[in-house]
């Protein structure tokens, strides 16, 4: 085998492995994203708490300094707890939402091998799947061919073939997942 066979076969092996560390980086990547406007959501969610607190303390102050009846007093102080238990409530979804489990970057989320909702997602994973295949058997063939007869002729149009594979394939990943995104987002379930 000489020095371009090598070559070819590396490129027809690494192809595929560059393809899944792309997709590894891009799932680690959305993950840090949805960290992030996670924090940011918290914190705003603590900052509006904040604010609610304050007002209430100031209204109530405001309500005891004027003349006023016992019952009038008495359903002020009703109000001013009722926005304390809103603002608390706040404070505790925003707790719970952070004590759900951090998505892993797994095999089943890089291949989409999880139940997704929206039939577009769905159909488009199937393209992703059959890409998948393709790449594999266009793997195999540029192989058999240097191995075997040595041929460089269509070594540069299989790499090149190759390569706009990966390119669709991780293009379709990113399309299935942001259609069932999408499509979570639209039921209430992100």
């Amino acid at each position: 085998m000489s020095a371009q066979d090598v070559v070819t076969v590396a490129v027809a092996v690494l192809v595929p492995v560059v393809t899944a560390a792309t997709g590894i980086l891009s799932l680690v990547l959305q993950d840090r994203r949805q960290r992030r406007s996670r924090r940011g959501r918290r914190r705003l969610a603590y900052e509006d708490a904040s604010r609610q607190v304050s007002f209430a303390a100031e209204w109530w102050a405001a309500q005891q300094s004027l003349p006023a009846a016992p019952e009038t007093l008495s359903a002020g102080q009703s109000q001013a707890q009722a926005w304390l238990d809103q603002a608390s409530e706040r404070v505790n979804e925003a707790g719970r939402q952070d004590a759900d489990d951090e998505p892993q970057v797994t095999f089943a989320r890089l291949l989409l091998l999880y139940g997704m909702q929206s039939r577009q997602a769905k159909i488009v994973r199937l393209g992703f799947y059959a890409g998948l295949v393709a790449m594999a058997c266009w793997s195999l063939v540029l192989i058999s061919e240097v191995s075997a007869h040595g041929s460089r002729d269509a070594v540069t149009g299989e790499t090149v073939t190759m390569l706009l594979i990966a390119v669709a394939l991780l293009l379709l990943r990113f399309w299935a997942v942001s259609a069932d995104a999408a499509t979570d987002h639209v039921h209430g379930g992100g």
